[in-house]
C-alpha cells in the first residue's frame, strides 16, 4: 500500500495554480489541517488563503473560508462569505425551486457545485443567519435526491453533499436534521442493495468511502454495520497511486482518508 500521507505532503509542497484548485482539494486541506504534523499545518493553510484571494471577487463557495476566518480573524474573510452567501439568496432558481448554479435549465445537476453550495451556505445559516434558511436547503437538497437510475458519481455528489450539511447544522432543528438524516440513509441502503462491487471508479469509491466513514464518525450511520464497508472503499482507493493532477480527485481522497485517520483515532 503507498504512504498516502507522504504522498499528500508532497503534492500540498508543490507549486500550485491555485486559481484552478479544485474546491475539494481546499475542503481536502481543511480536512487535513488538524491531523497534520506542525509544519505541514502552515503550508495547508498557505494554500487555502491563496486559493480565497485568488477567487475573491468570484463567486466560488466552501466551508474552507469559514475556517481561514476563524484561524485569522481577517475580515476579508468574512466580507467574502457574506457576499457569497447573499448572491446565493438573490440568486435565480430552476423550476425544481433549486438554486440554478446547480441544476440548469435542463435539468442537468452540477454535483462538484452542489457539494460547494449546500455545505457553504448550511454553515453560514449555522453561524451567522439564525438559521433562517435552513426549510430551503433541505427542501432543495430533498428535490436534488438522485433516482435509483442516476449514475453512480452523482449519487456520489449528493451524498457528500448531504453529509457536509448534517456536519453544518444544528440538531436542534430536529425536523430537518431527521429530514437529511433518513435521506442520506435511505440512498446508502439503496445503493448497497443493488451491489457494490470493485466496477466503481476510483473517484466513485473514494465518494462513497468518504460518505459513509463521514456518517460513522457523525454519529449518522452505525460503525458496527457500516464502518468495514466505508473503509475497504477508501483502502482500495489509496493501494496504488493515481494522477495527482486531477485536482477534483485528490481533493475527494484527501477529505475520504482524513475520515479513515478520525475514525482510526477514536
Amino acid at each position: 500500500m503507498m504512504d498516502f500521507d507522504q504522498f499528500v505532503s508532497e503534492y500540498i509542497a508543490e507549486d500550485h495554480d491555485v486559481e484552478q484548485l479544485s474546491v475539494m482539494v481546499l475542503e481536502g486541506c481543511r480536512a487535513w489541517y488538524p491531523l497534520a504534523a506542525e509544519a505541514e499545518k502552515q503550508k495547508l493553510q498557505e494554500v487555502m488563503e491563496k486559493a480565497a484571494r485568488a477567487v475573491a471577487d468570484a463567486h466560488r463557495f466552501g466551508r474552507y473560508v469559514f475556517f481561514l476566518y476563524d484561524q485569522t480573524g481577517e475580515e476579508q474573510y468574512r466580507t467574502w462569505i457574506e457576499r457569497n452567501a447573499e448572491w446565493l439568496k438573490n440568486s435565480p432558481q430552476s423550476e425544481n425551486g433549486v438554486f440554478g448554479c446547480v441544476e440548469d435549465s435542463s435539468r442537468k445537476i452540477s454535483g462538484s457545485v452542489m457539494f460547494s453550495v449546500y455545505p457553504f451556505y448550511m454553515e453560514y445559516e449555522t453561524r451567522y443567519h439564525n438559521k433562517a434558511e435552513y426549510a430551503q436547503i433541505v427542501r432543495q437538497l430533498l428535490a436534488l435526491a438522485p433516482s435509483e437510475q442516476a449514475d453512480m458519481e452523482q449519487k456520489g455528489w449528493y451524498l457528500m453533499a448531504v453529509i457536509d450539511v448534517i456536519d453544518s447544522m444544528s440538531r436542534e432543528i430536529f425536523e430537518h436534521y431527521k429530514s437529511l438524516e433518513e435521506i442520506f440513509k435511505k440512498t446508502i441502503r439503496n445503493i448497497l442493495a443493488a451491489g457494490w462491487n470493485n466496477d466503481f471508479s476510483k473517484k466513485e469509491s473514494a465518494m462513497m468511502g468518504y460518505s459513509i466513514i463521514k456518517a460513522c464518525n457523525l454519529g449518522v450511520l452505525n460503525s458496527e454495520k457500516y464502518a468495514e464497508i466505508g473503509l475497504s472503499m477508501i483502502d482500495g482507493l489509496i493501494k496504488e497511486p493515481f494522477d495527482s493532477k486531477d485536482s477534483e480527485r485528490m481533493g475527494i481522497a484527501m477529505m475520504a482518508y482524513a475520515q479513515r485517520l478520525i475514525l482510526s483515532r477514536e
